[in-house]
């Protein structure tokens, strides 16, 4: 069953073209885009309407598409532009307001996230080459106003700029404009150029879906260095600094970049192990070193199993795996065999490497949290917690040796946007799979009818970060567990018991005595399904895709003494 989207555009031009385009693009991704298409330049009238079509959507994502030409037709007159600066100054301004207000009356009204196209800047002025003489011109106005935008939605959460004038630009600001379709139908771009745009809101699109991406899988002959490891050597591999070498050097720091956000990275290599590795740790512009990779299978294995490997090892789902490797062939393969997989058609030029993977709207991020910063630090130690269960008699002697310790802590404003990640990506264990925004969490924490609470999990190896989320609704002498979900990377070492045992206490301390908890069948977390009666829980009514639990007063949950617990 495919996720759905629902989307909202509001525009002062013609926008039902990029409906199709929005909808083609999502299909390719596995999401049904439900659109709602405002009637032709009544976007005020469907902002400030509280029962416009806009409101009765209920939209998650609202695209405001606001074309300059058509907003401010005046700033494209010689007589204008000629102005004192500080006239022209104050026009930018206006509309600044003007754009702010509509944006600020949206987010009032609905919890969508916001999408603000910032304005194209054209070829040409009517002032002709004298723009720049008459400061600010007709381009500094325009980027003047695009930068009072970015700056005003930059510390806003859940509002933000799409950048349509680097769009058009990368396109071709001819190719991005059909002059005949605008005169005919007010379309502000070509038909070609709105694919182009709907691929584009996919980067903001795949994470409010949780379809984004945890981790890059690379091949290595001829994909991170031009020539073959068993053949070339580490003197004769073509990765350099200058020359066509160079292209390789680019695409390592690109790749290098996504590690830096969080992205994890993994080799998918058929390979002898001493002739890569040679490569990777001595070659003297080498940018991707061992200690970068979280999984390494250099082996002569297919490349499907050893995908299926990093997957299990990494603790994430297959479908969070891209794969780039320069043979079409694997490719192919890895296609057919893992359809789950996204698999990067490289281009034949490796010059266009790191654009190509500049790209790709598969590693987009919303946010970036401090966690997402110290994910792959915390994959690492979790390596070696692995390594070390390899060498020991039991799983008893492993978790009381780990030196587990949680910390439990009520939401405040440093924690809502990692519990707010965790509620939109968690599938494995995460017993209802609500999705919760930045602005819902922030809503519930505030209110006295809830307690939304985080649990930190660290050991001797390191420091796992925000890996836990219980939310629970208040009514009385009674709760309901709404929300409840771990992260995969802490799962199999009873840190589930753990918090929800220090739930139950927090709960009952705050006059509770009743506590129901759902547990919500879905195609990921079907291995959870008895985690509620294993901790203590009984069963209250159960049908094929639900159950419902109740402790009742007086009955206590599992718990373990391994497990240090820490309250704030």
């Amino acid at each position: 069953m495919k996720d759905s989207i629902k989307i909202a555009i509001l525009g002062n031009c013609t926008t039902e073209y990029i409906v199709k385009g929005l909808q083609d693009a999502s299909s390719g991704y596995d999401i049904a885009a439900e659109v709602y298409n405002a009637p032709y330049n009544q976007y005020v009238q469907e902002v400030l309407g509280p029962e416009s079509g806009l409101y009765r959507s209920s939209p998650e994502l609202v695209i405001l598409w606001l074309e300059g030409r058509e907003l401010f037709p005046e700033w494209y007159d010689v007589n204008l532009l000629l102005e004192e600066k500080e006239k022209k100054t104050e026009r930018v301004r206006n509309i600044m307001q003007l754009v702010v207000s509509l944006v600020e009356a949206i987010h009032s009204r609905c919890s969508a996230k916001i999408l603000i196209h910032n304005f194209k800047i054209p070829c040409s002025s009517p002032l002709g080459i004298l723009d720049n003489k008459f400061h600010p011109g007709l381009k500094a106005m325009i980027a003047m106003l695009n930068t009072l935008l970015e700056e005003w939605a930059c510390g806003r959460d859940g509002i933000y700029i799409f950048d349509y004038n680097t769009a058009c630009a990368q396109y071709g600001m001819e190719k991005a404009i059909d002059k005949k379709v605008y005169y005919a139908t007010k379309s502000p771009v070509s038909f070609p150029f709105i694919r182009v745009i709907a691929t584009e809101y996919m980067r903001y699109i795949l994470p409010i879906k949780s379809k984004n991406r945890k981790c890059l899988v690379l091949d290595l002959d001829n994909t991170l260095w031009g020539g073959i490891a068993g053949e070339d050597g580490l003197q004769g591999v073509a990765l350099d600094v200058t020359g066509s070498g160079r292209a390789f050097y680019d695409f390592q720091q690109e790749i290098l970049n996504l590690y830096n956000k969080g992205i994890l990275l993994a080799v998918n290599s058929k390979n002898n192990p001493e002739d890569a590795l040679e490569i990777i740790e001595k070659h003297p512009h080498m940018l991707l070193r061992k200690k970068y990779f979280s999984v390494l299978k250099i082996n002569w294995n297919d490349k499907a199993a050893n995908l299926n490997e990093i997957s299990k090892e990494l603790g994430i789902g297959i479908e969070s795996i891209v794969f780039i490797d320069d043979n079409p062939v694997e490719r192919e393969f890895v296609k057919a065999m893992l359809p789950e997989v996204t698999v990067v058609e490289m281009p034949e030029d490796t010059a266009r490497y790191a654009e190509t993977l500049e790209r790709l709207p598969e590693f987009e991020l919303l946010s970036i949290t401090e966690d997402d910063l110290r994910r792959n630090e915390m994959y690492q130690a979790n390596s070696k917690r692995q390594e070390i269960l390899k060498n020991l008699n039991s799983m008893q002697d492993y978790l009381s040796g780990l030196e587990l310790e949680i910390t439990v802590e009520a939401a405040n404003s440093f924690t809502i946007p990692r519990i707010s990640q965790l509620s939109l990506k968690t599938n494995q264990f995460n017993m209802t799979t609500k999705r919760y925004q930045t602005r819902d969490i922030q809503k519930m924490t505030a209110s006295e009818d809830y307690m939304v609470v985080s649990c930190s999990v660290k050991d001797k190896f390191g420091d796992s970060g925000i890996s836990g989320v219980c939310i629970a609704k208040l009514h009385g002498a009674e709760a309901t567990i709404d929300t409840f979900l771990l992260s995969c990377r802490v799962l199999g070492l009873g840190i589930e018991y753990a918090f929800l045992s220090t739930i139950i206490k927090a709960l009952h301390e705050k006059g509770v005595s009743t506590i129901y908890a759902k547990y919500v069948k879905t195609a990921r977390n079907s291995s959870n399904e008895g985690f509620y009666r294993n901790a203590g829980f009984s069963v209250d009514s159960a049908d094929l895709s639900e159950t419902s639990h109740v402790l009742n007063p007086g009955e206590s949950v599992k718990q373990h003494d391994y497990i240090k617990i820490v309250k704030k």
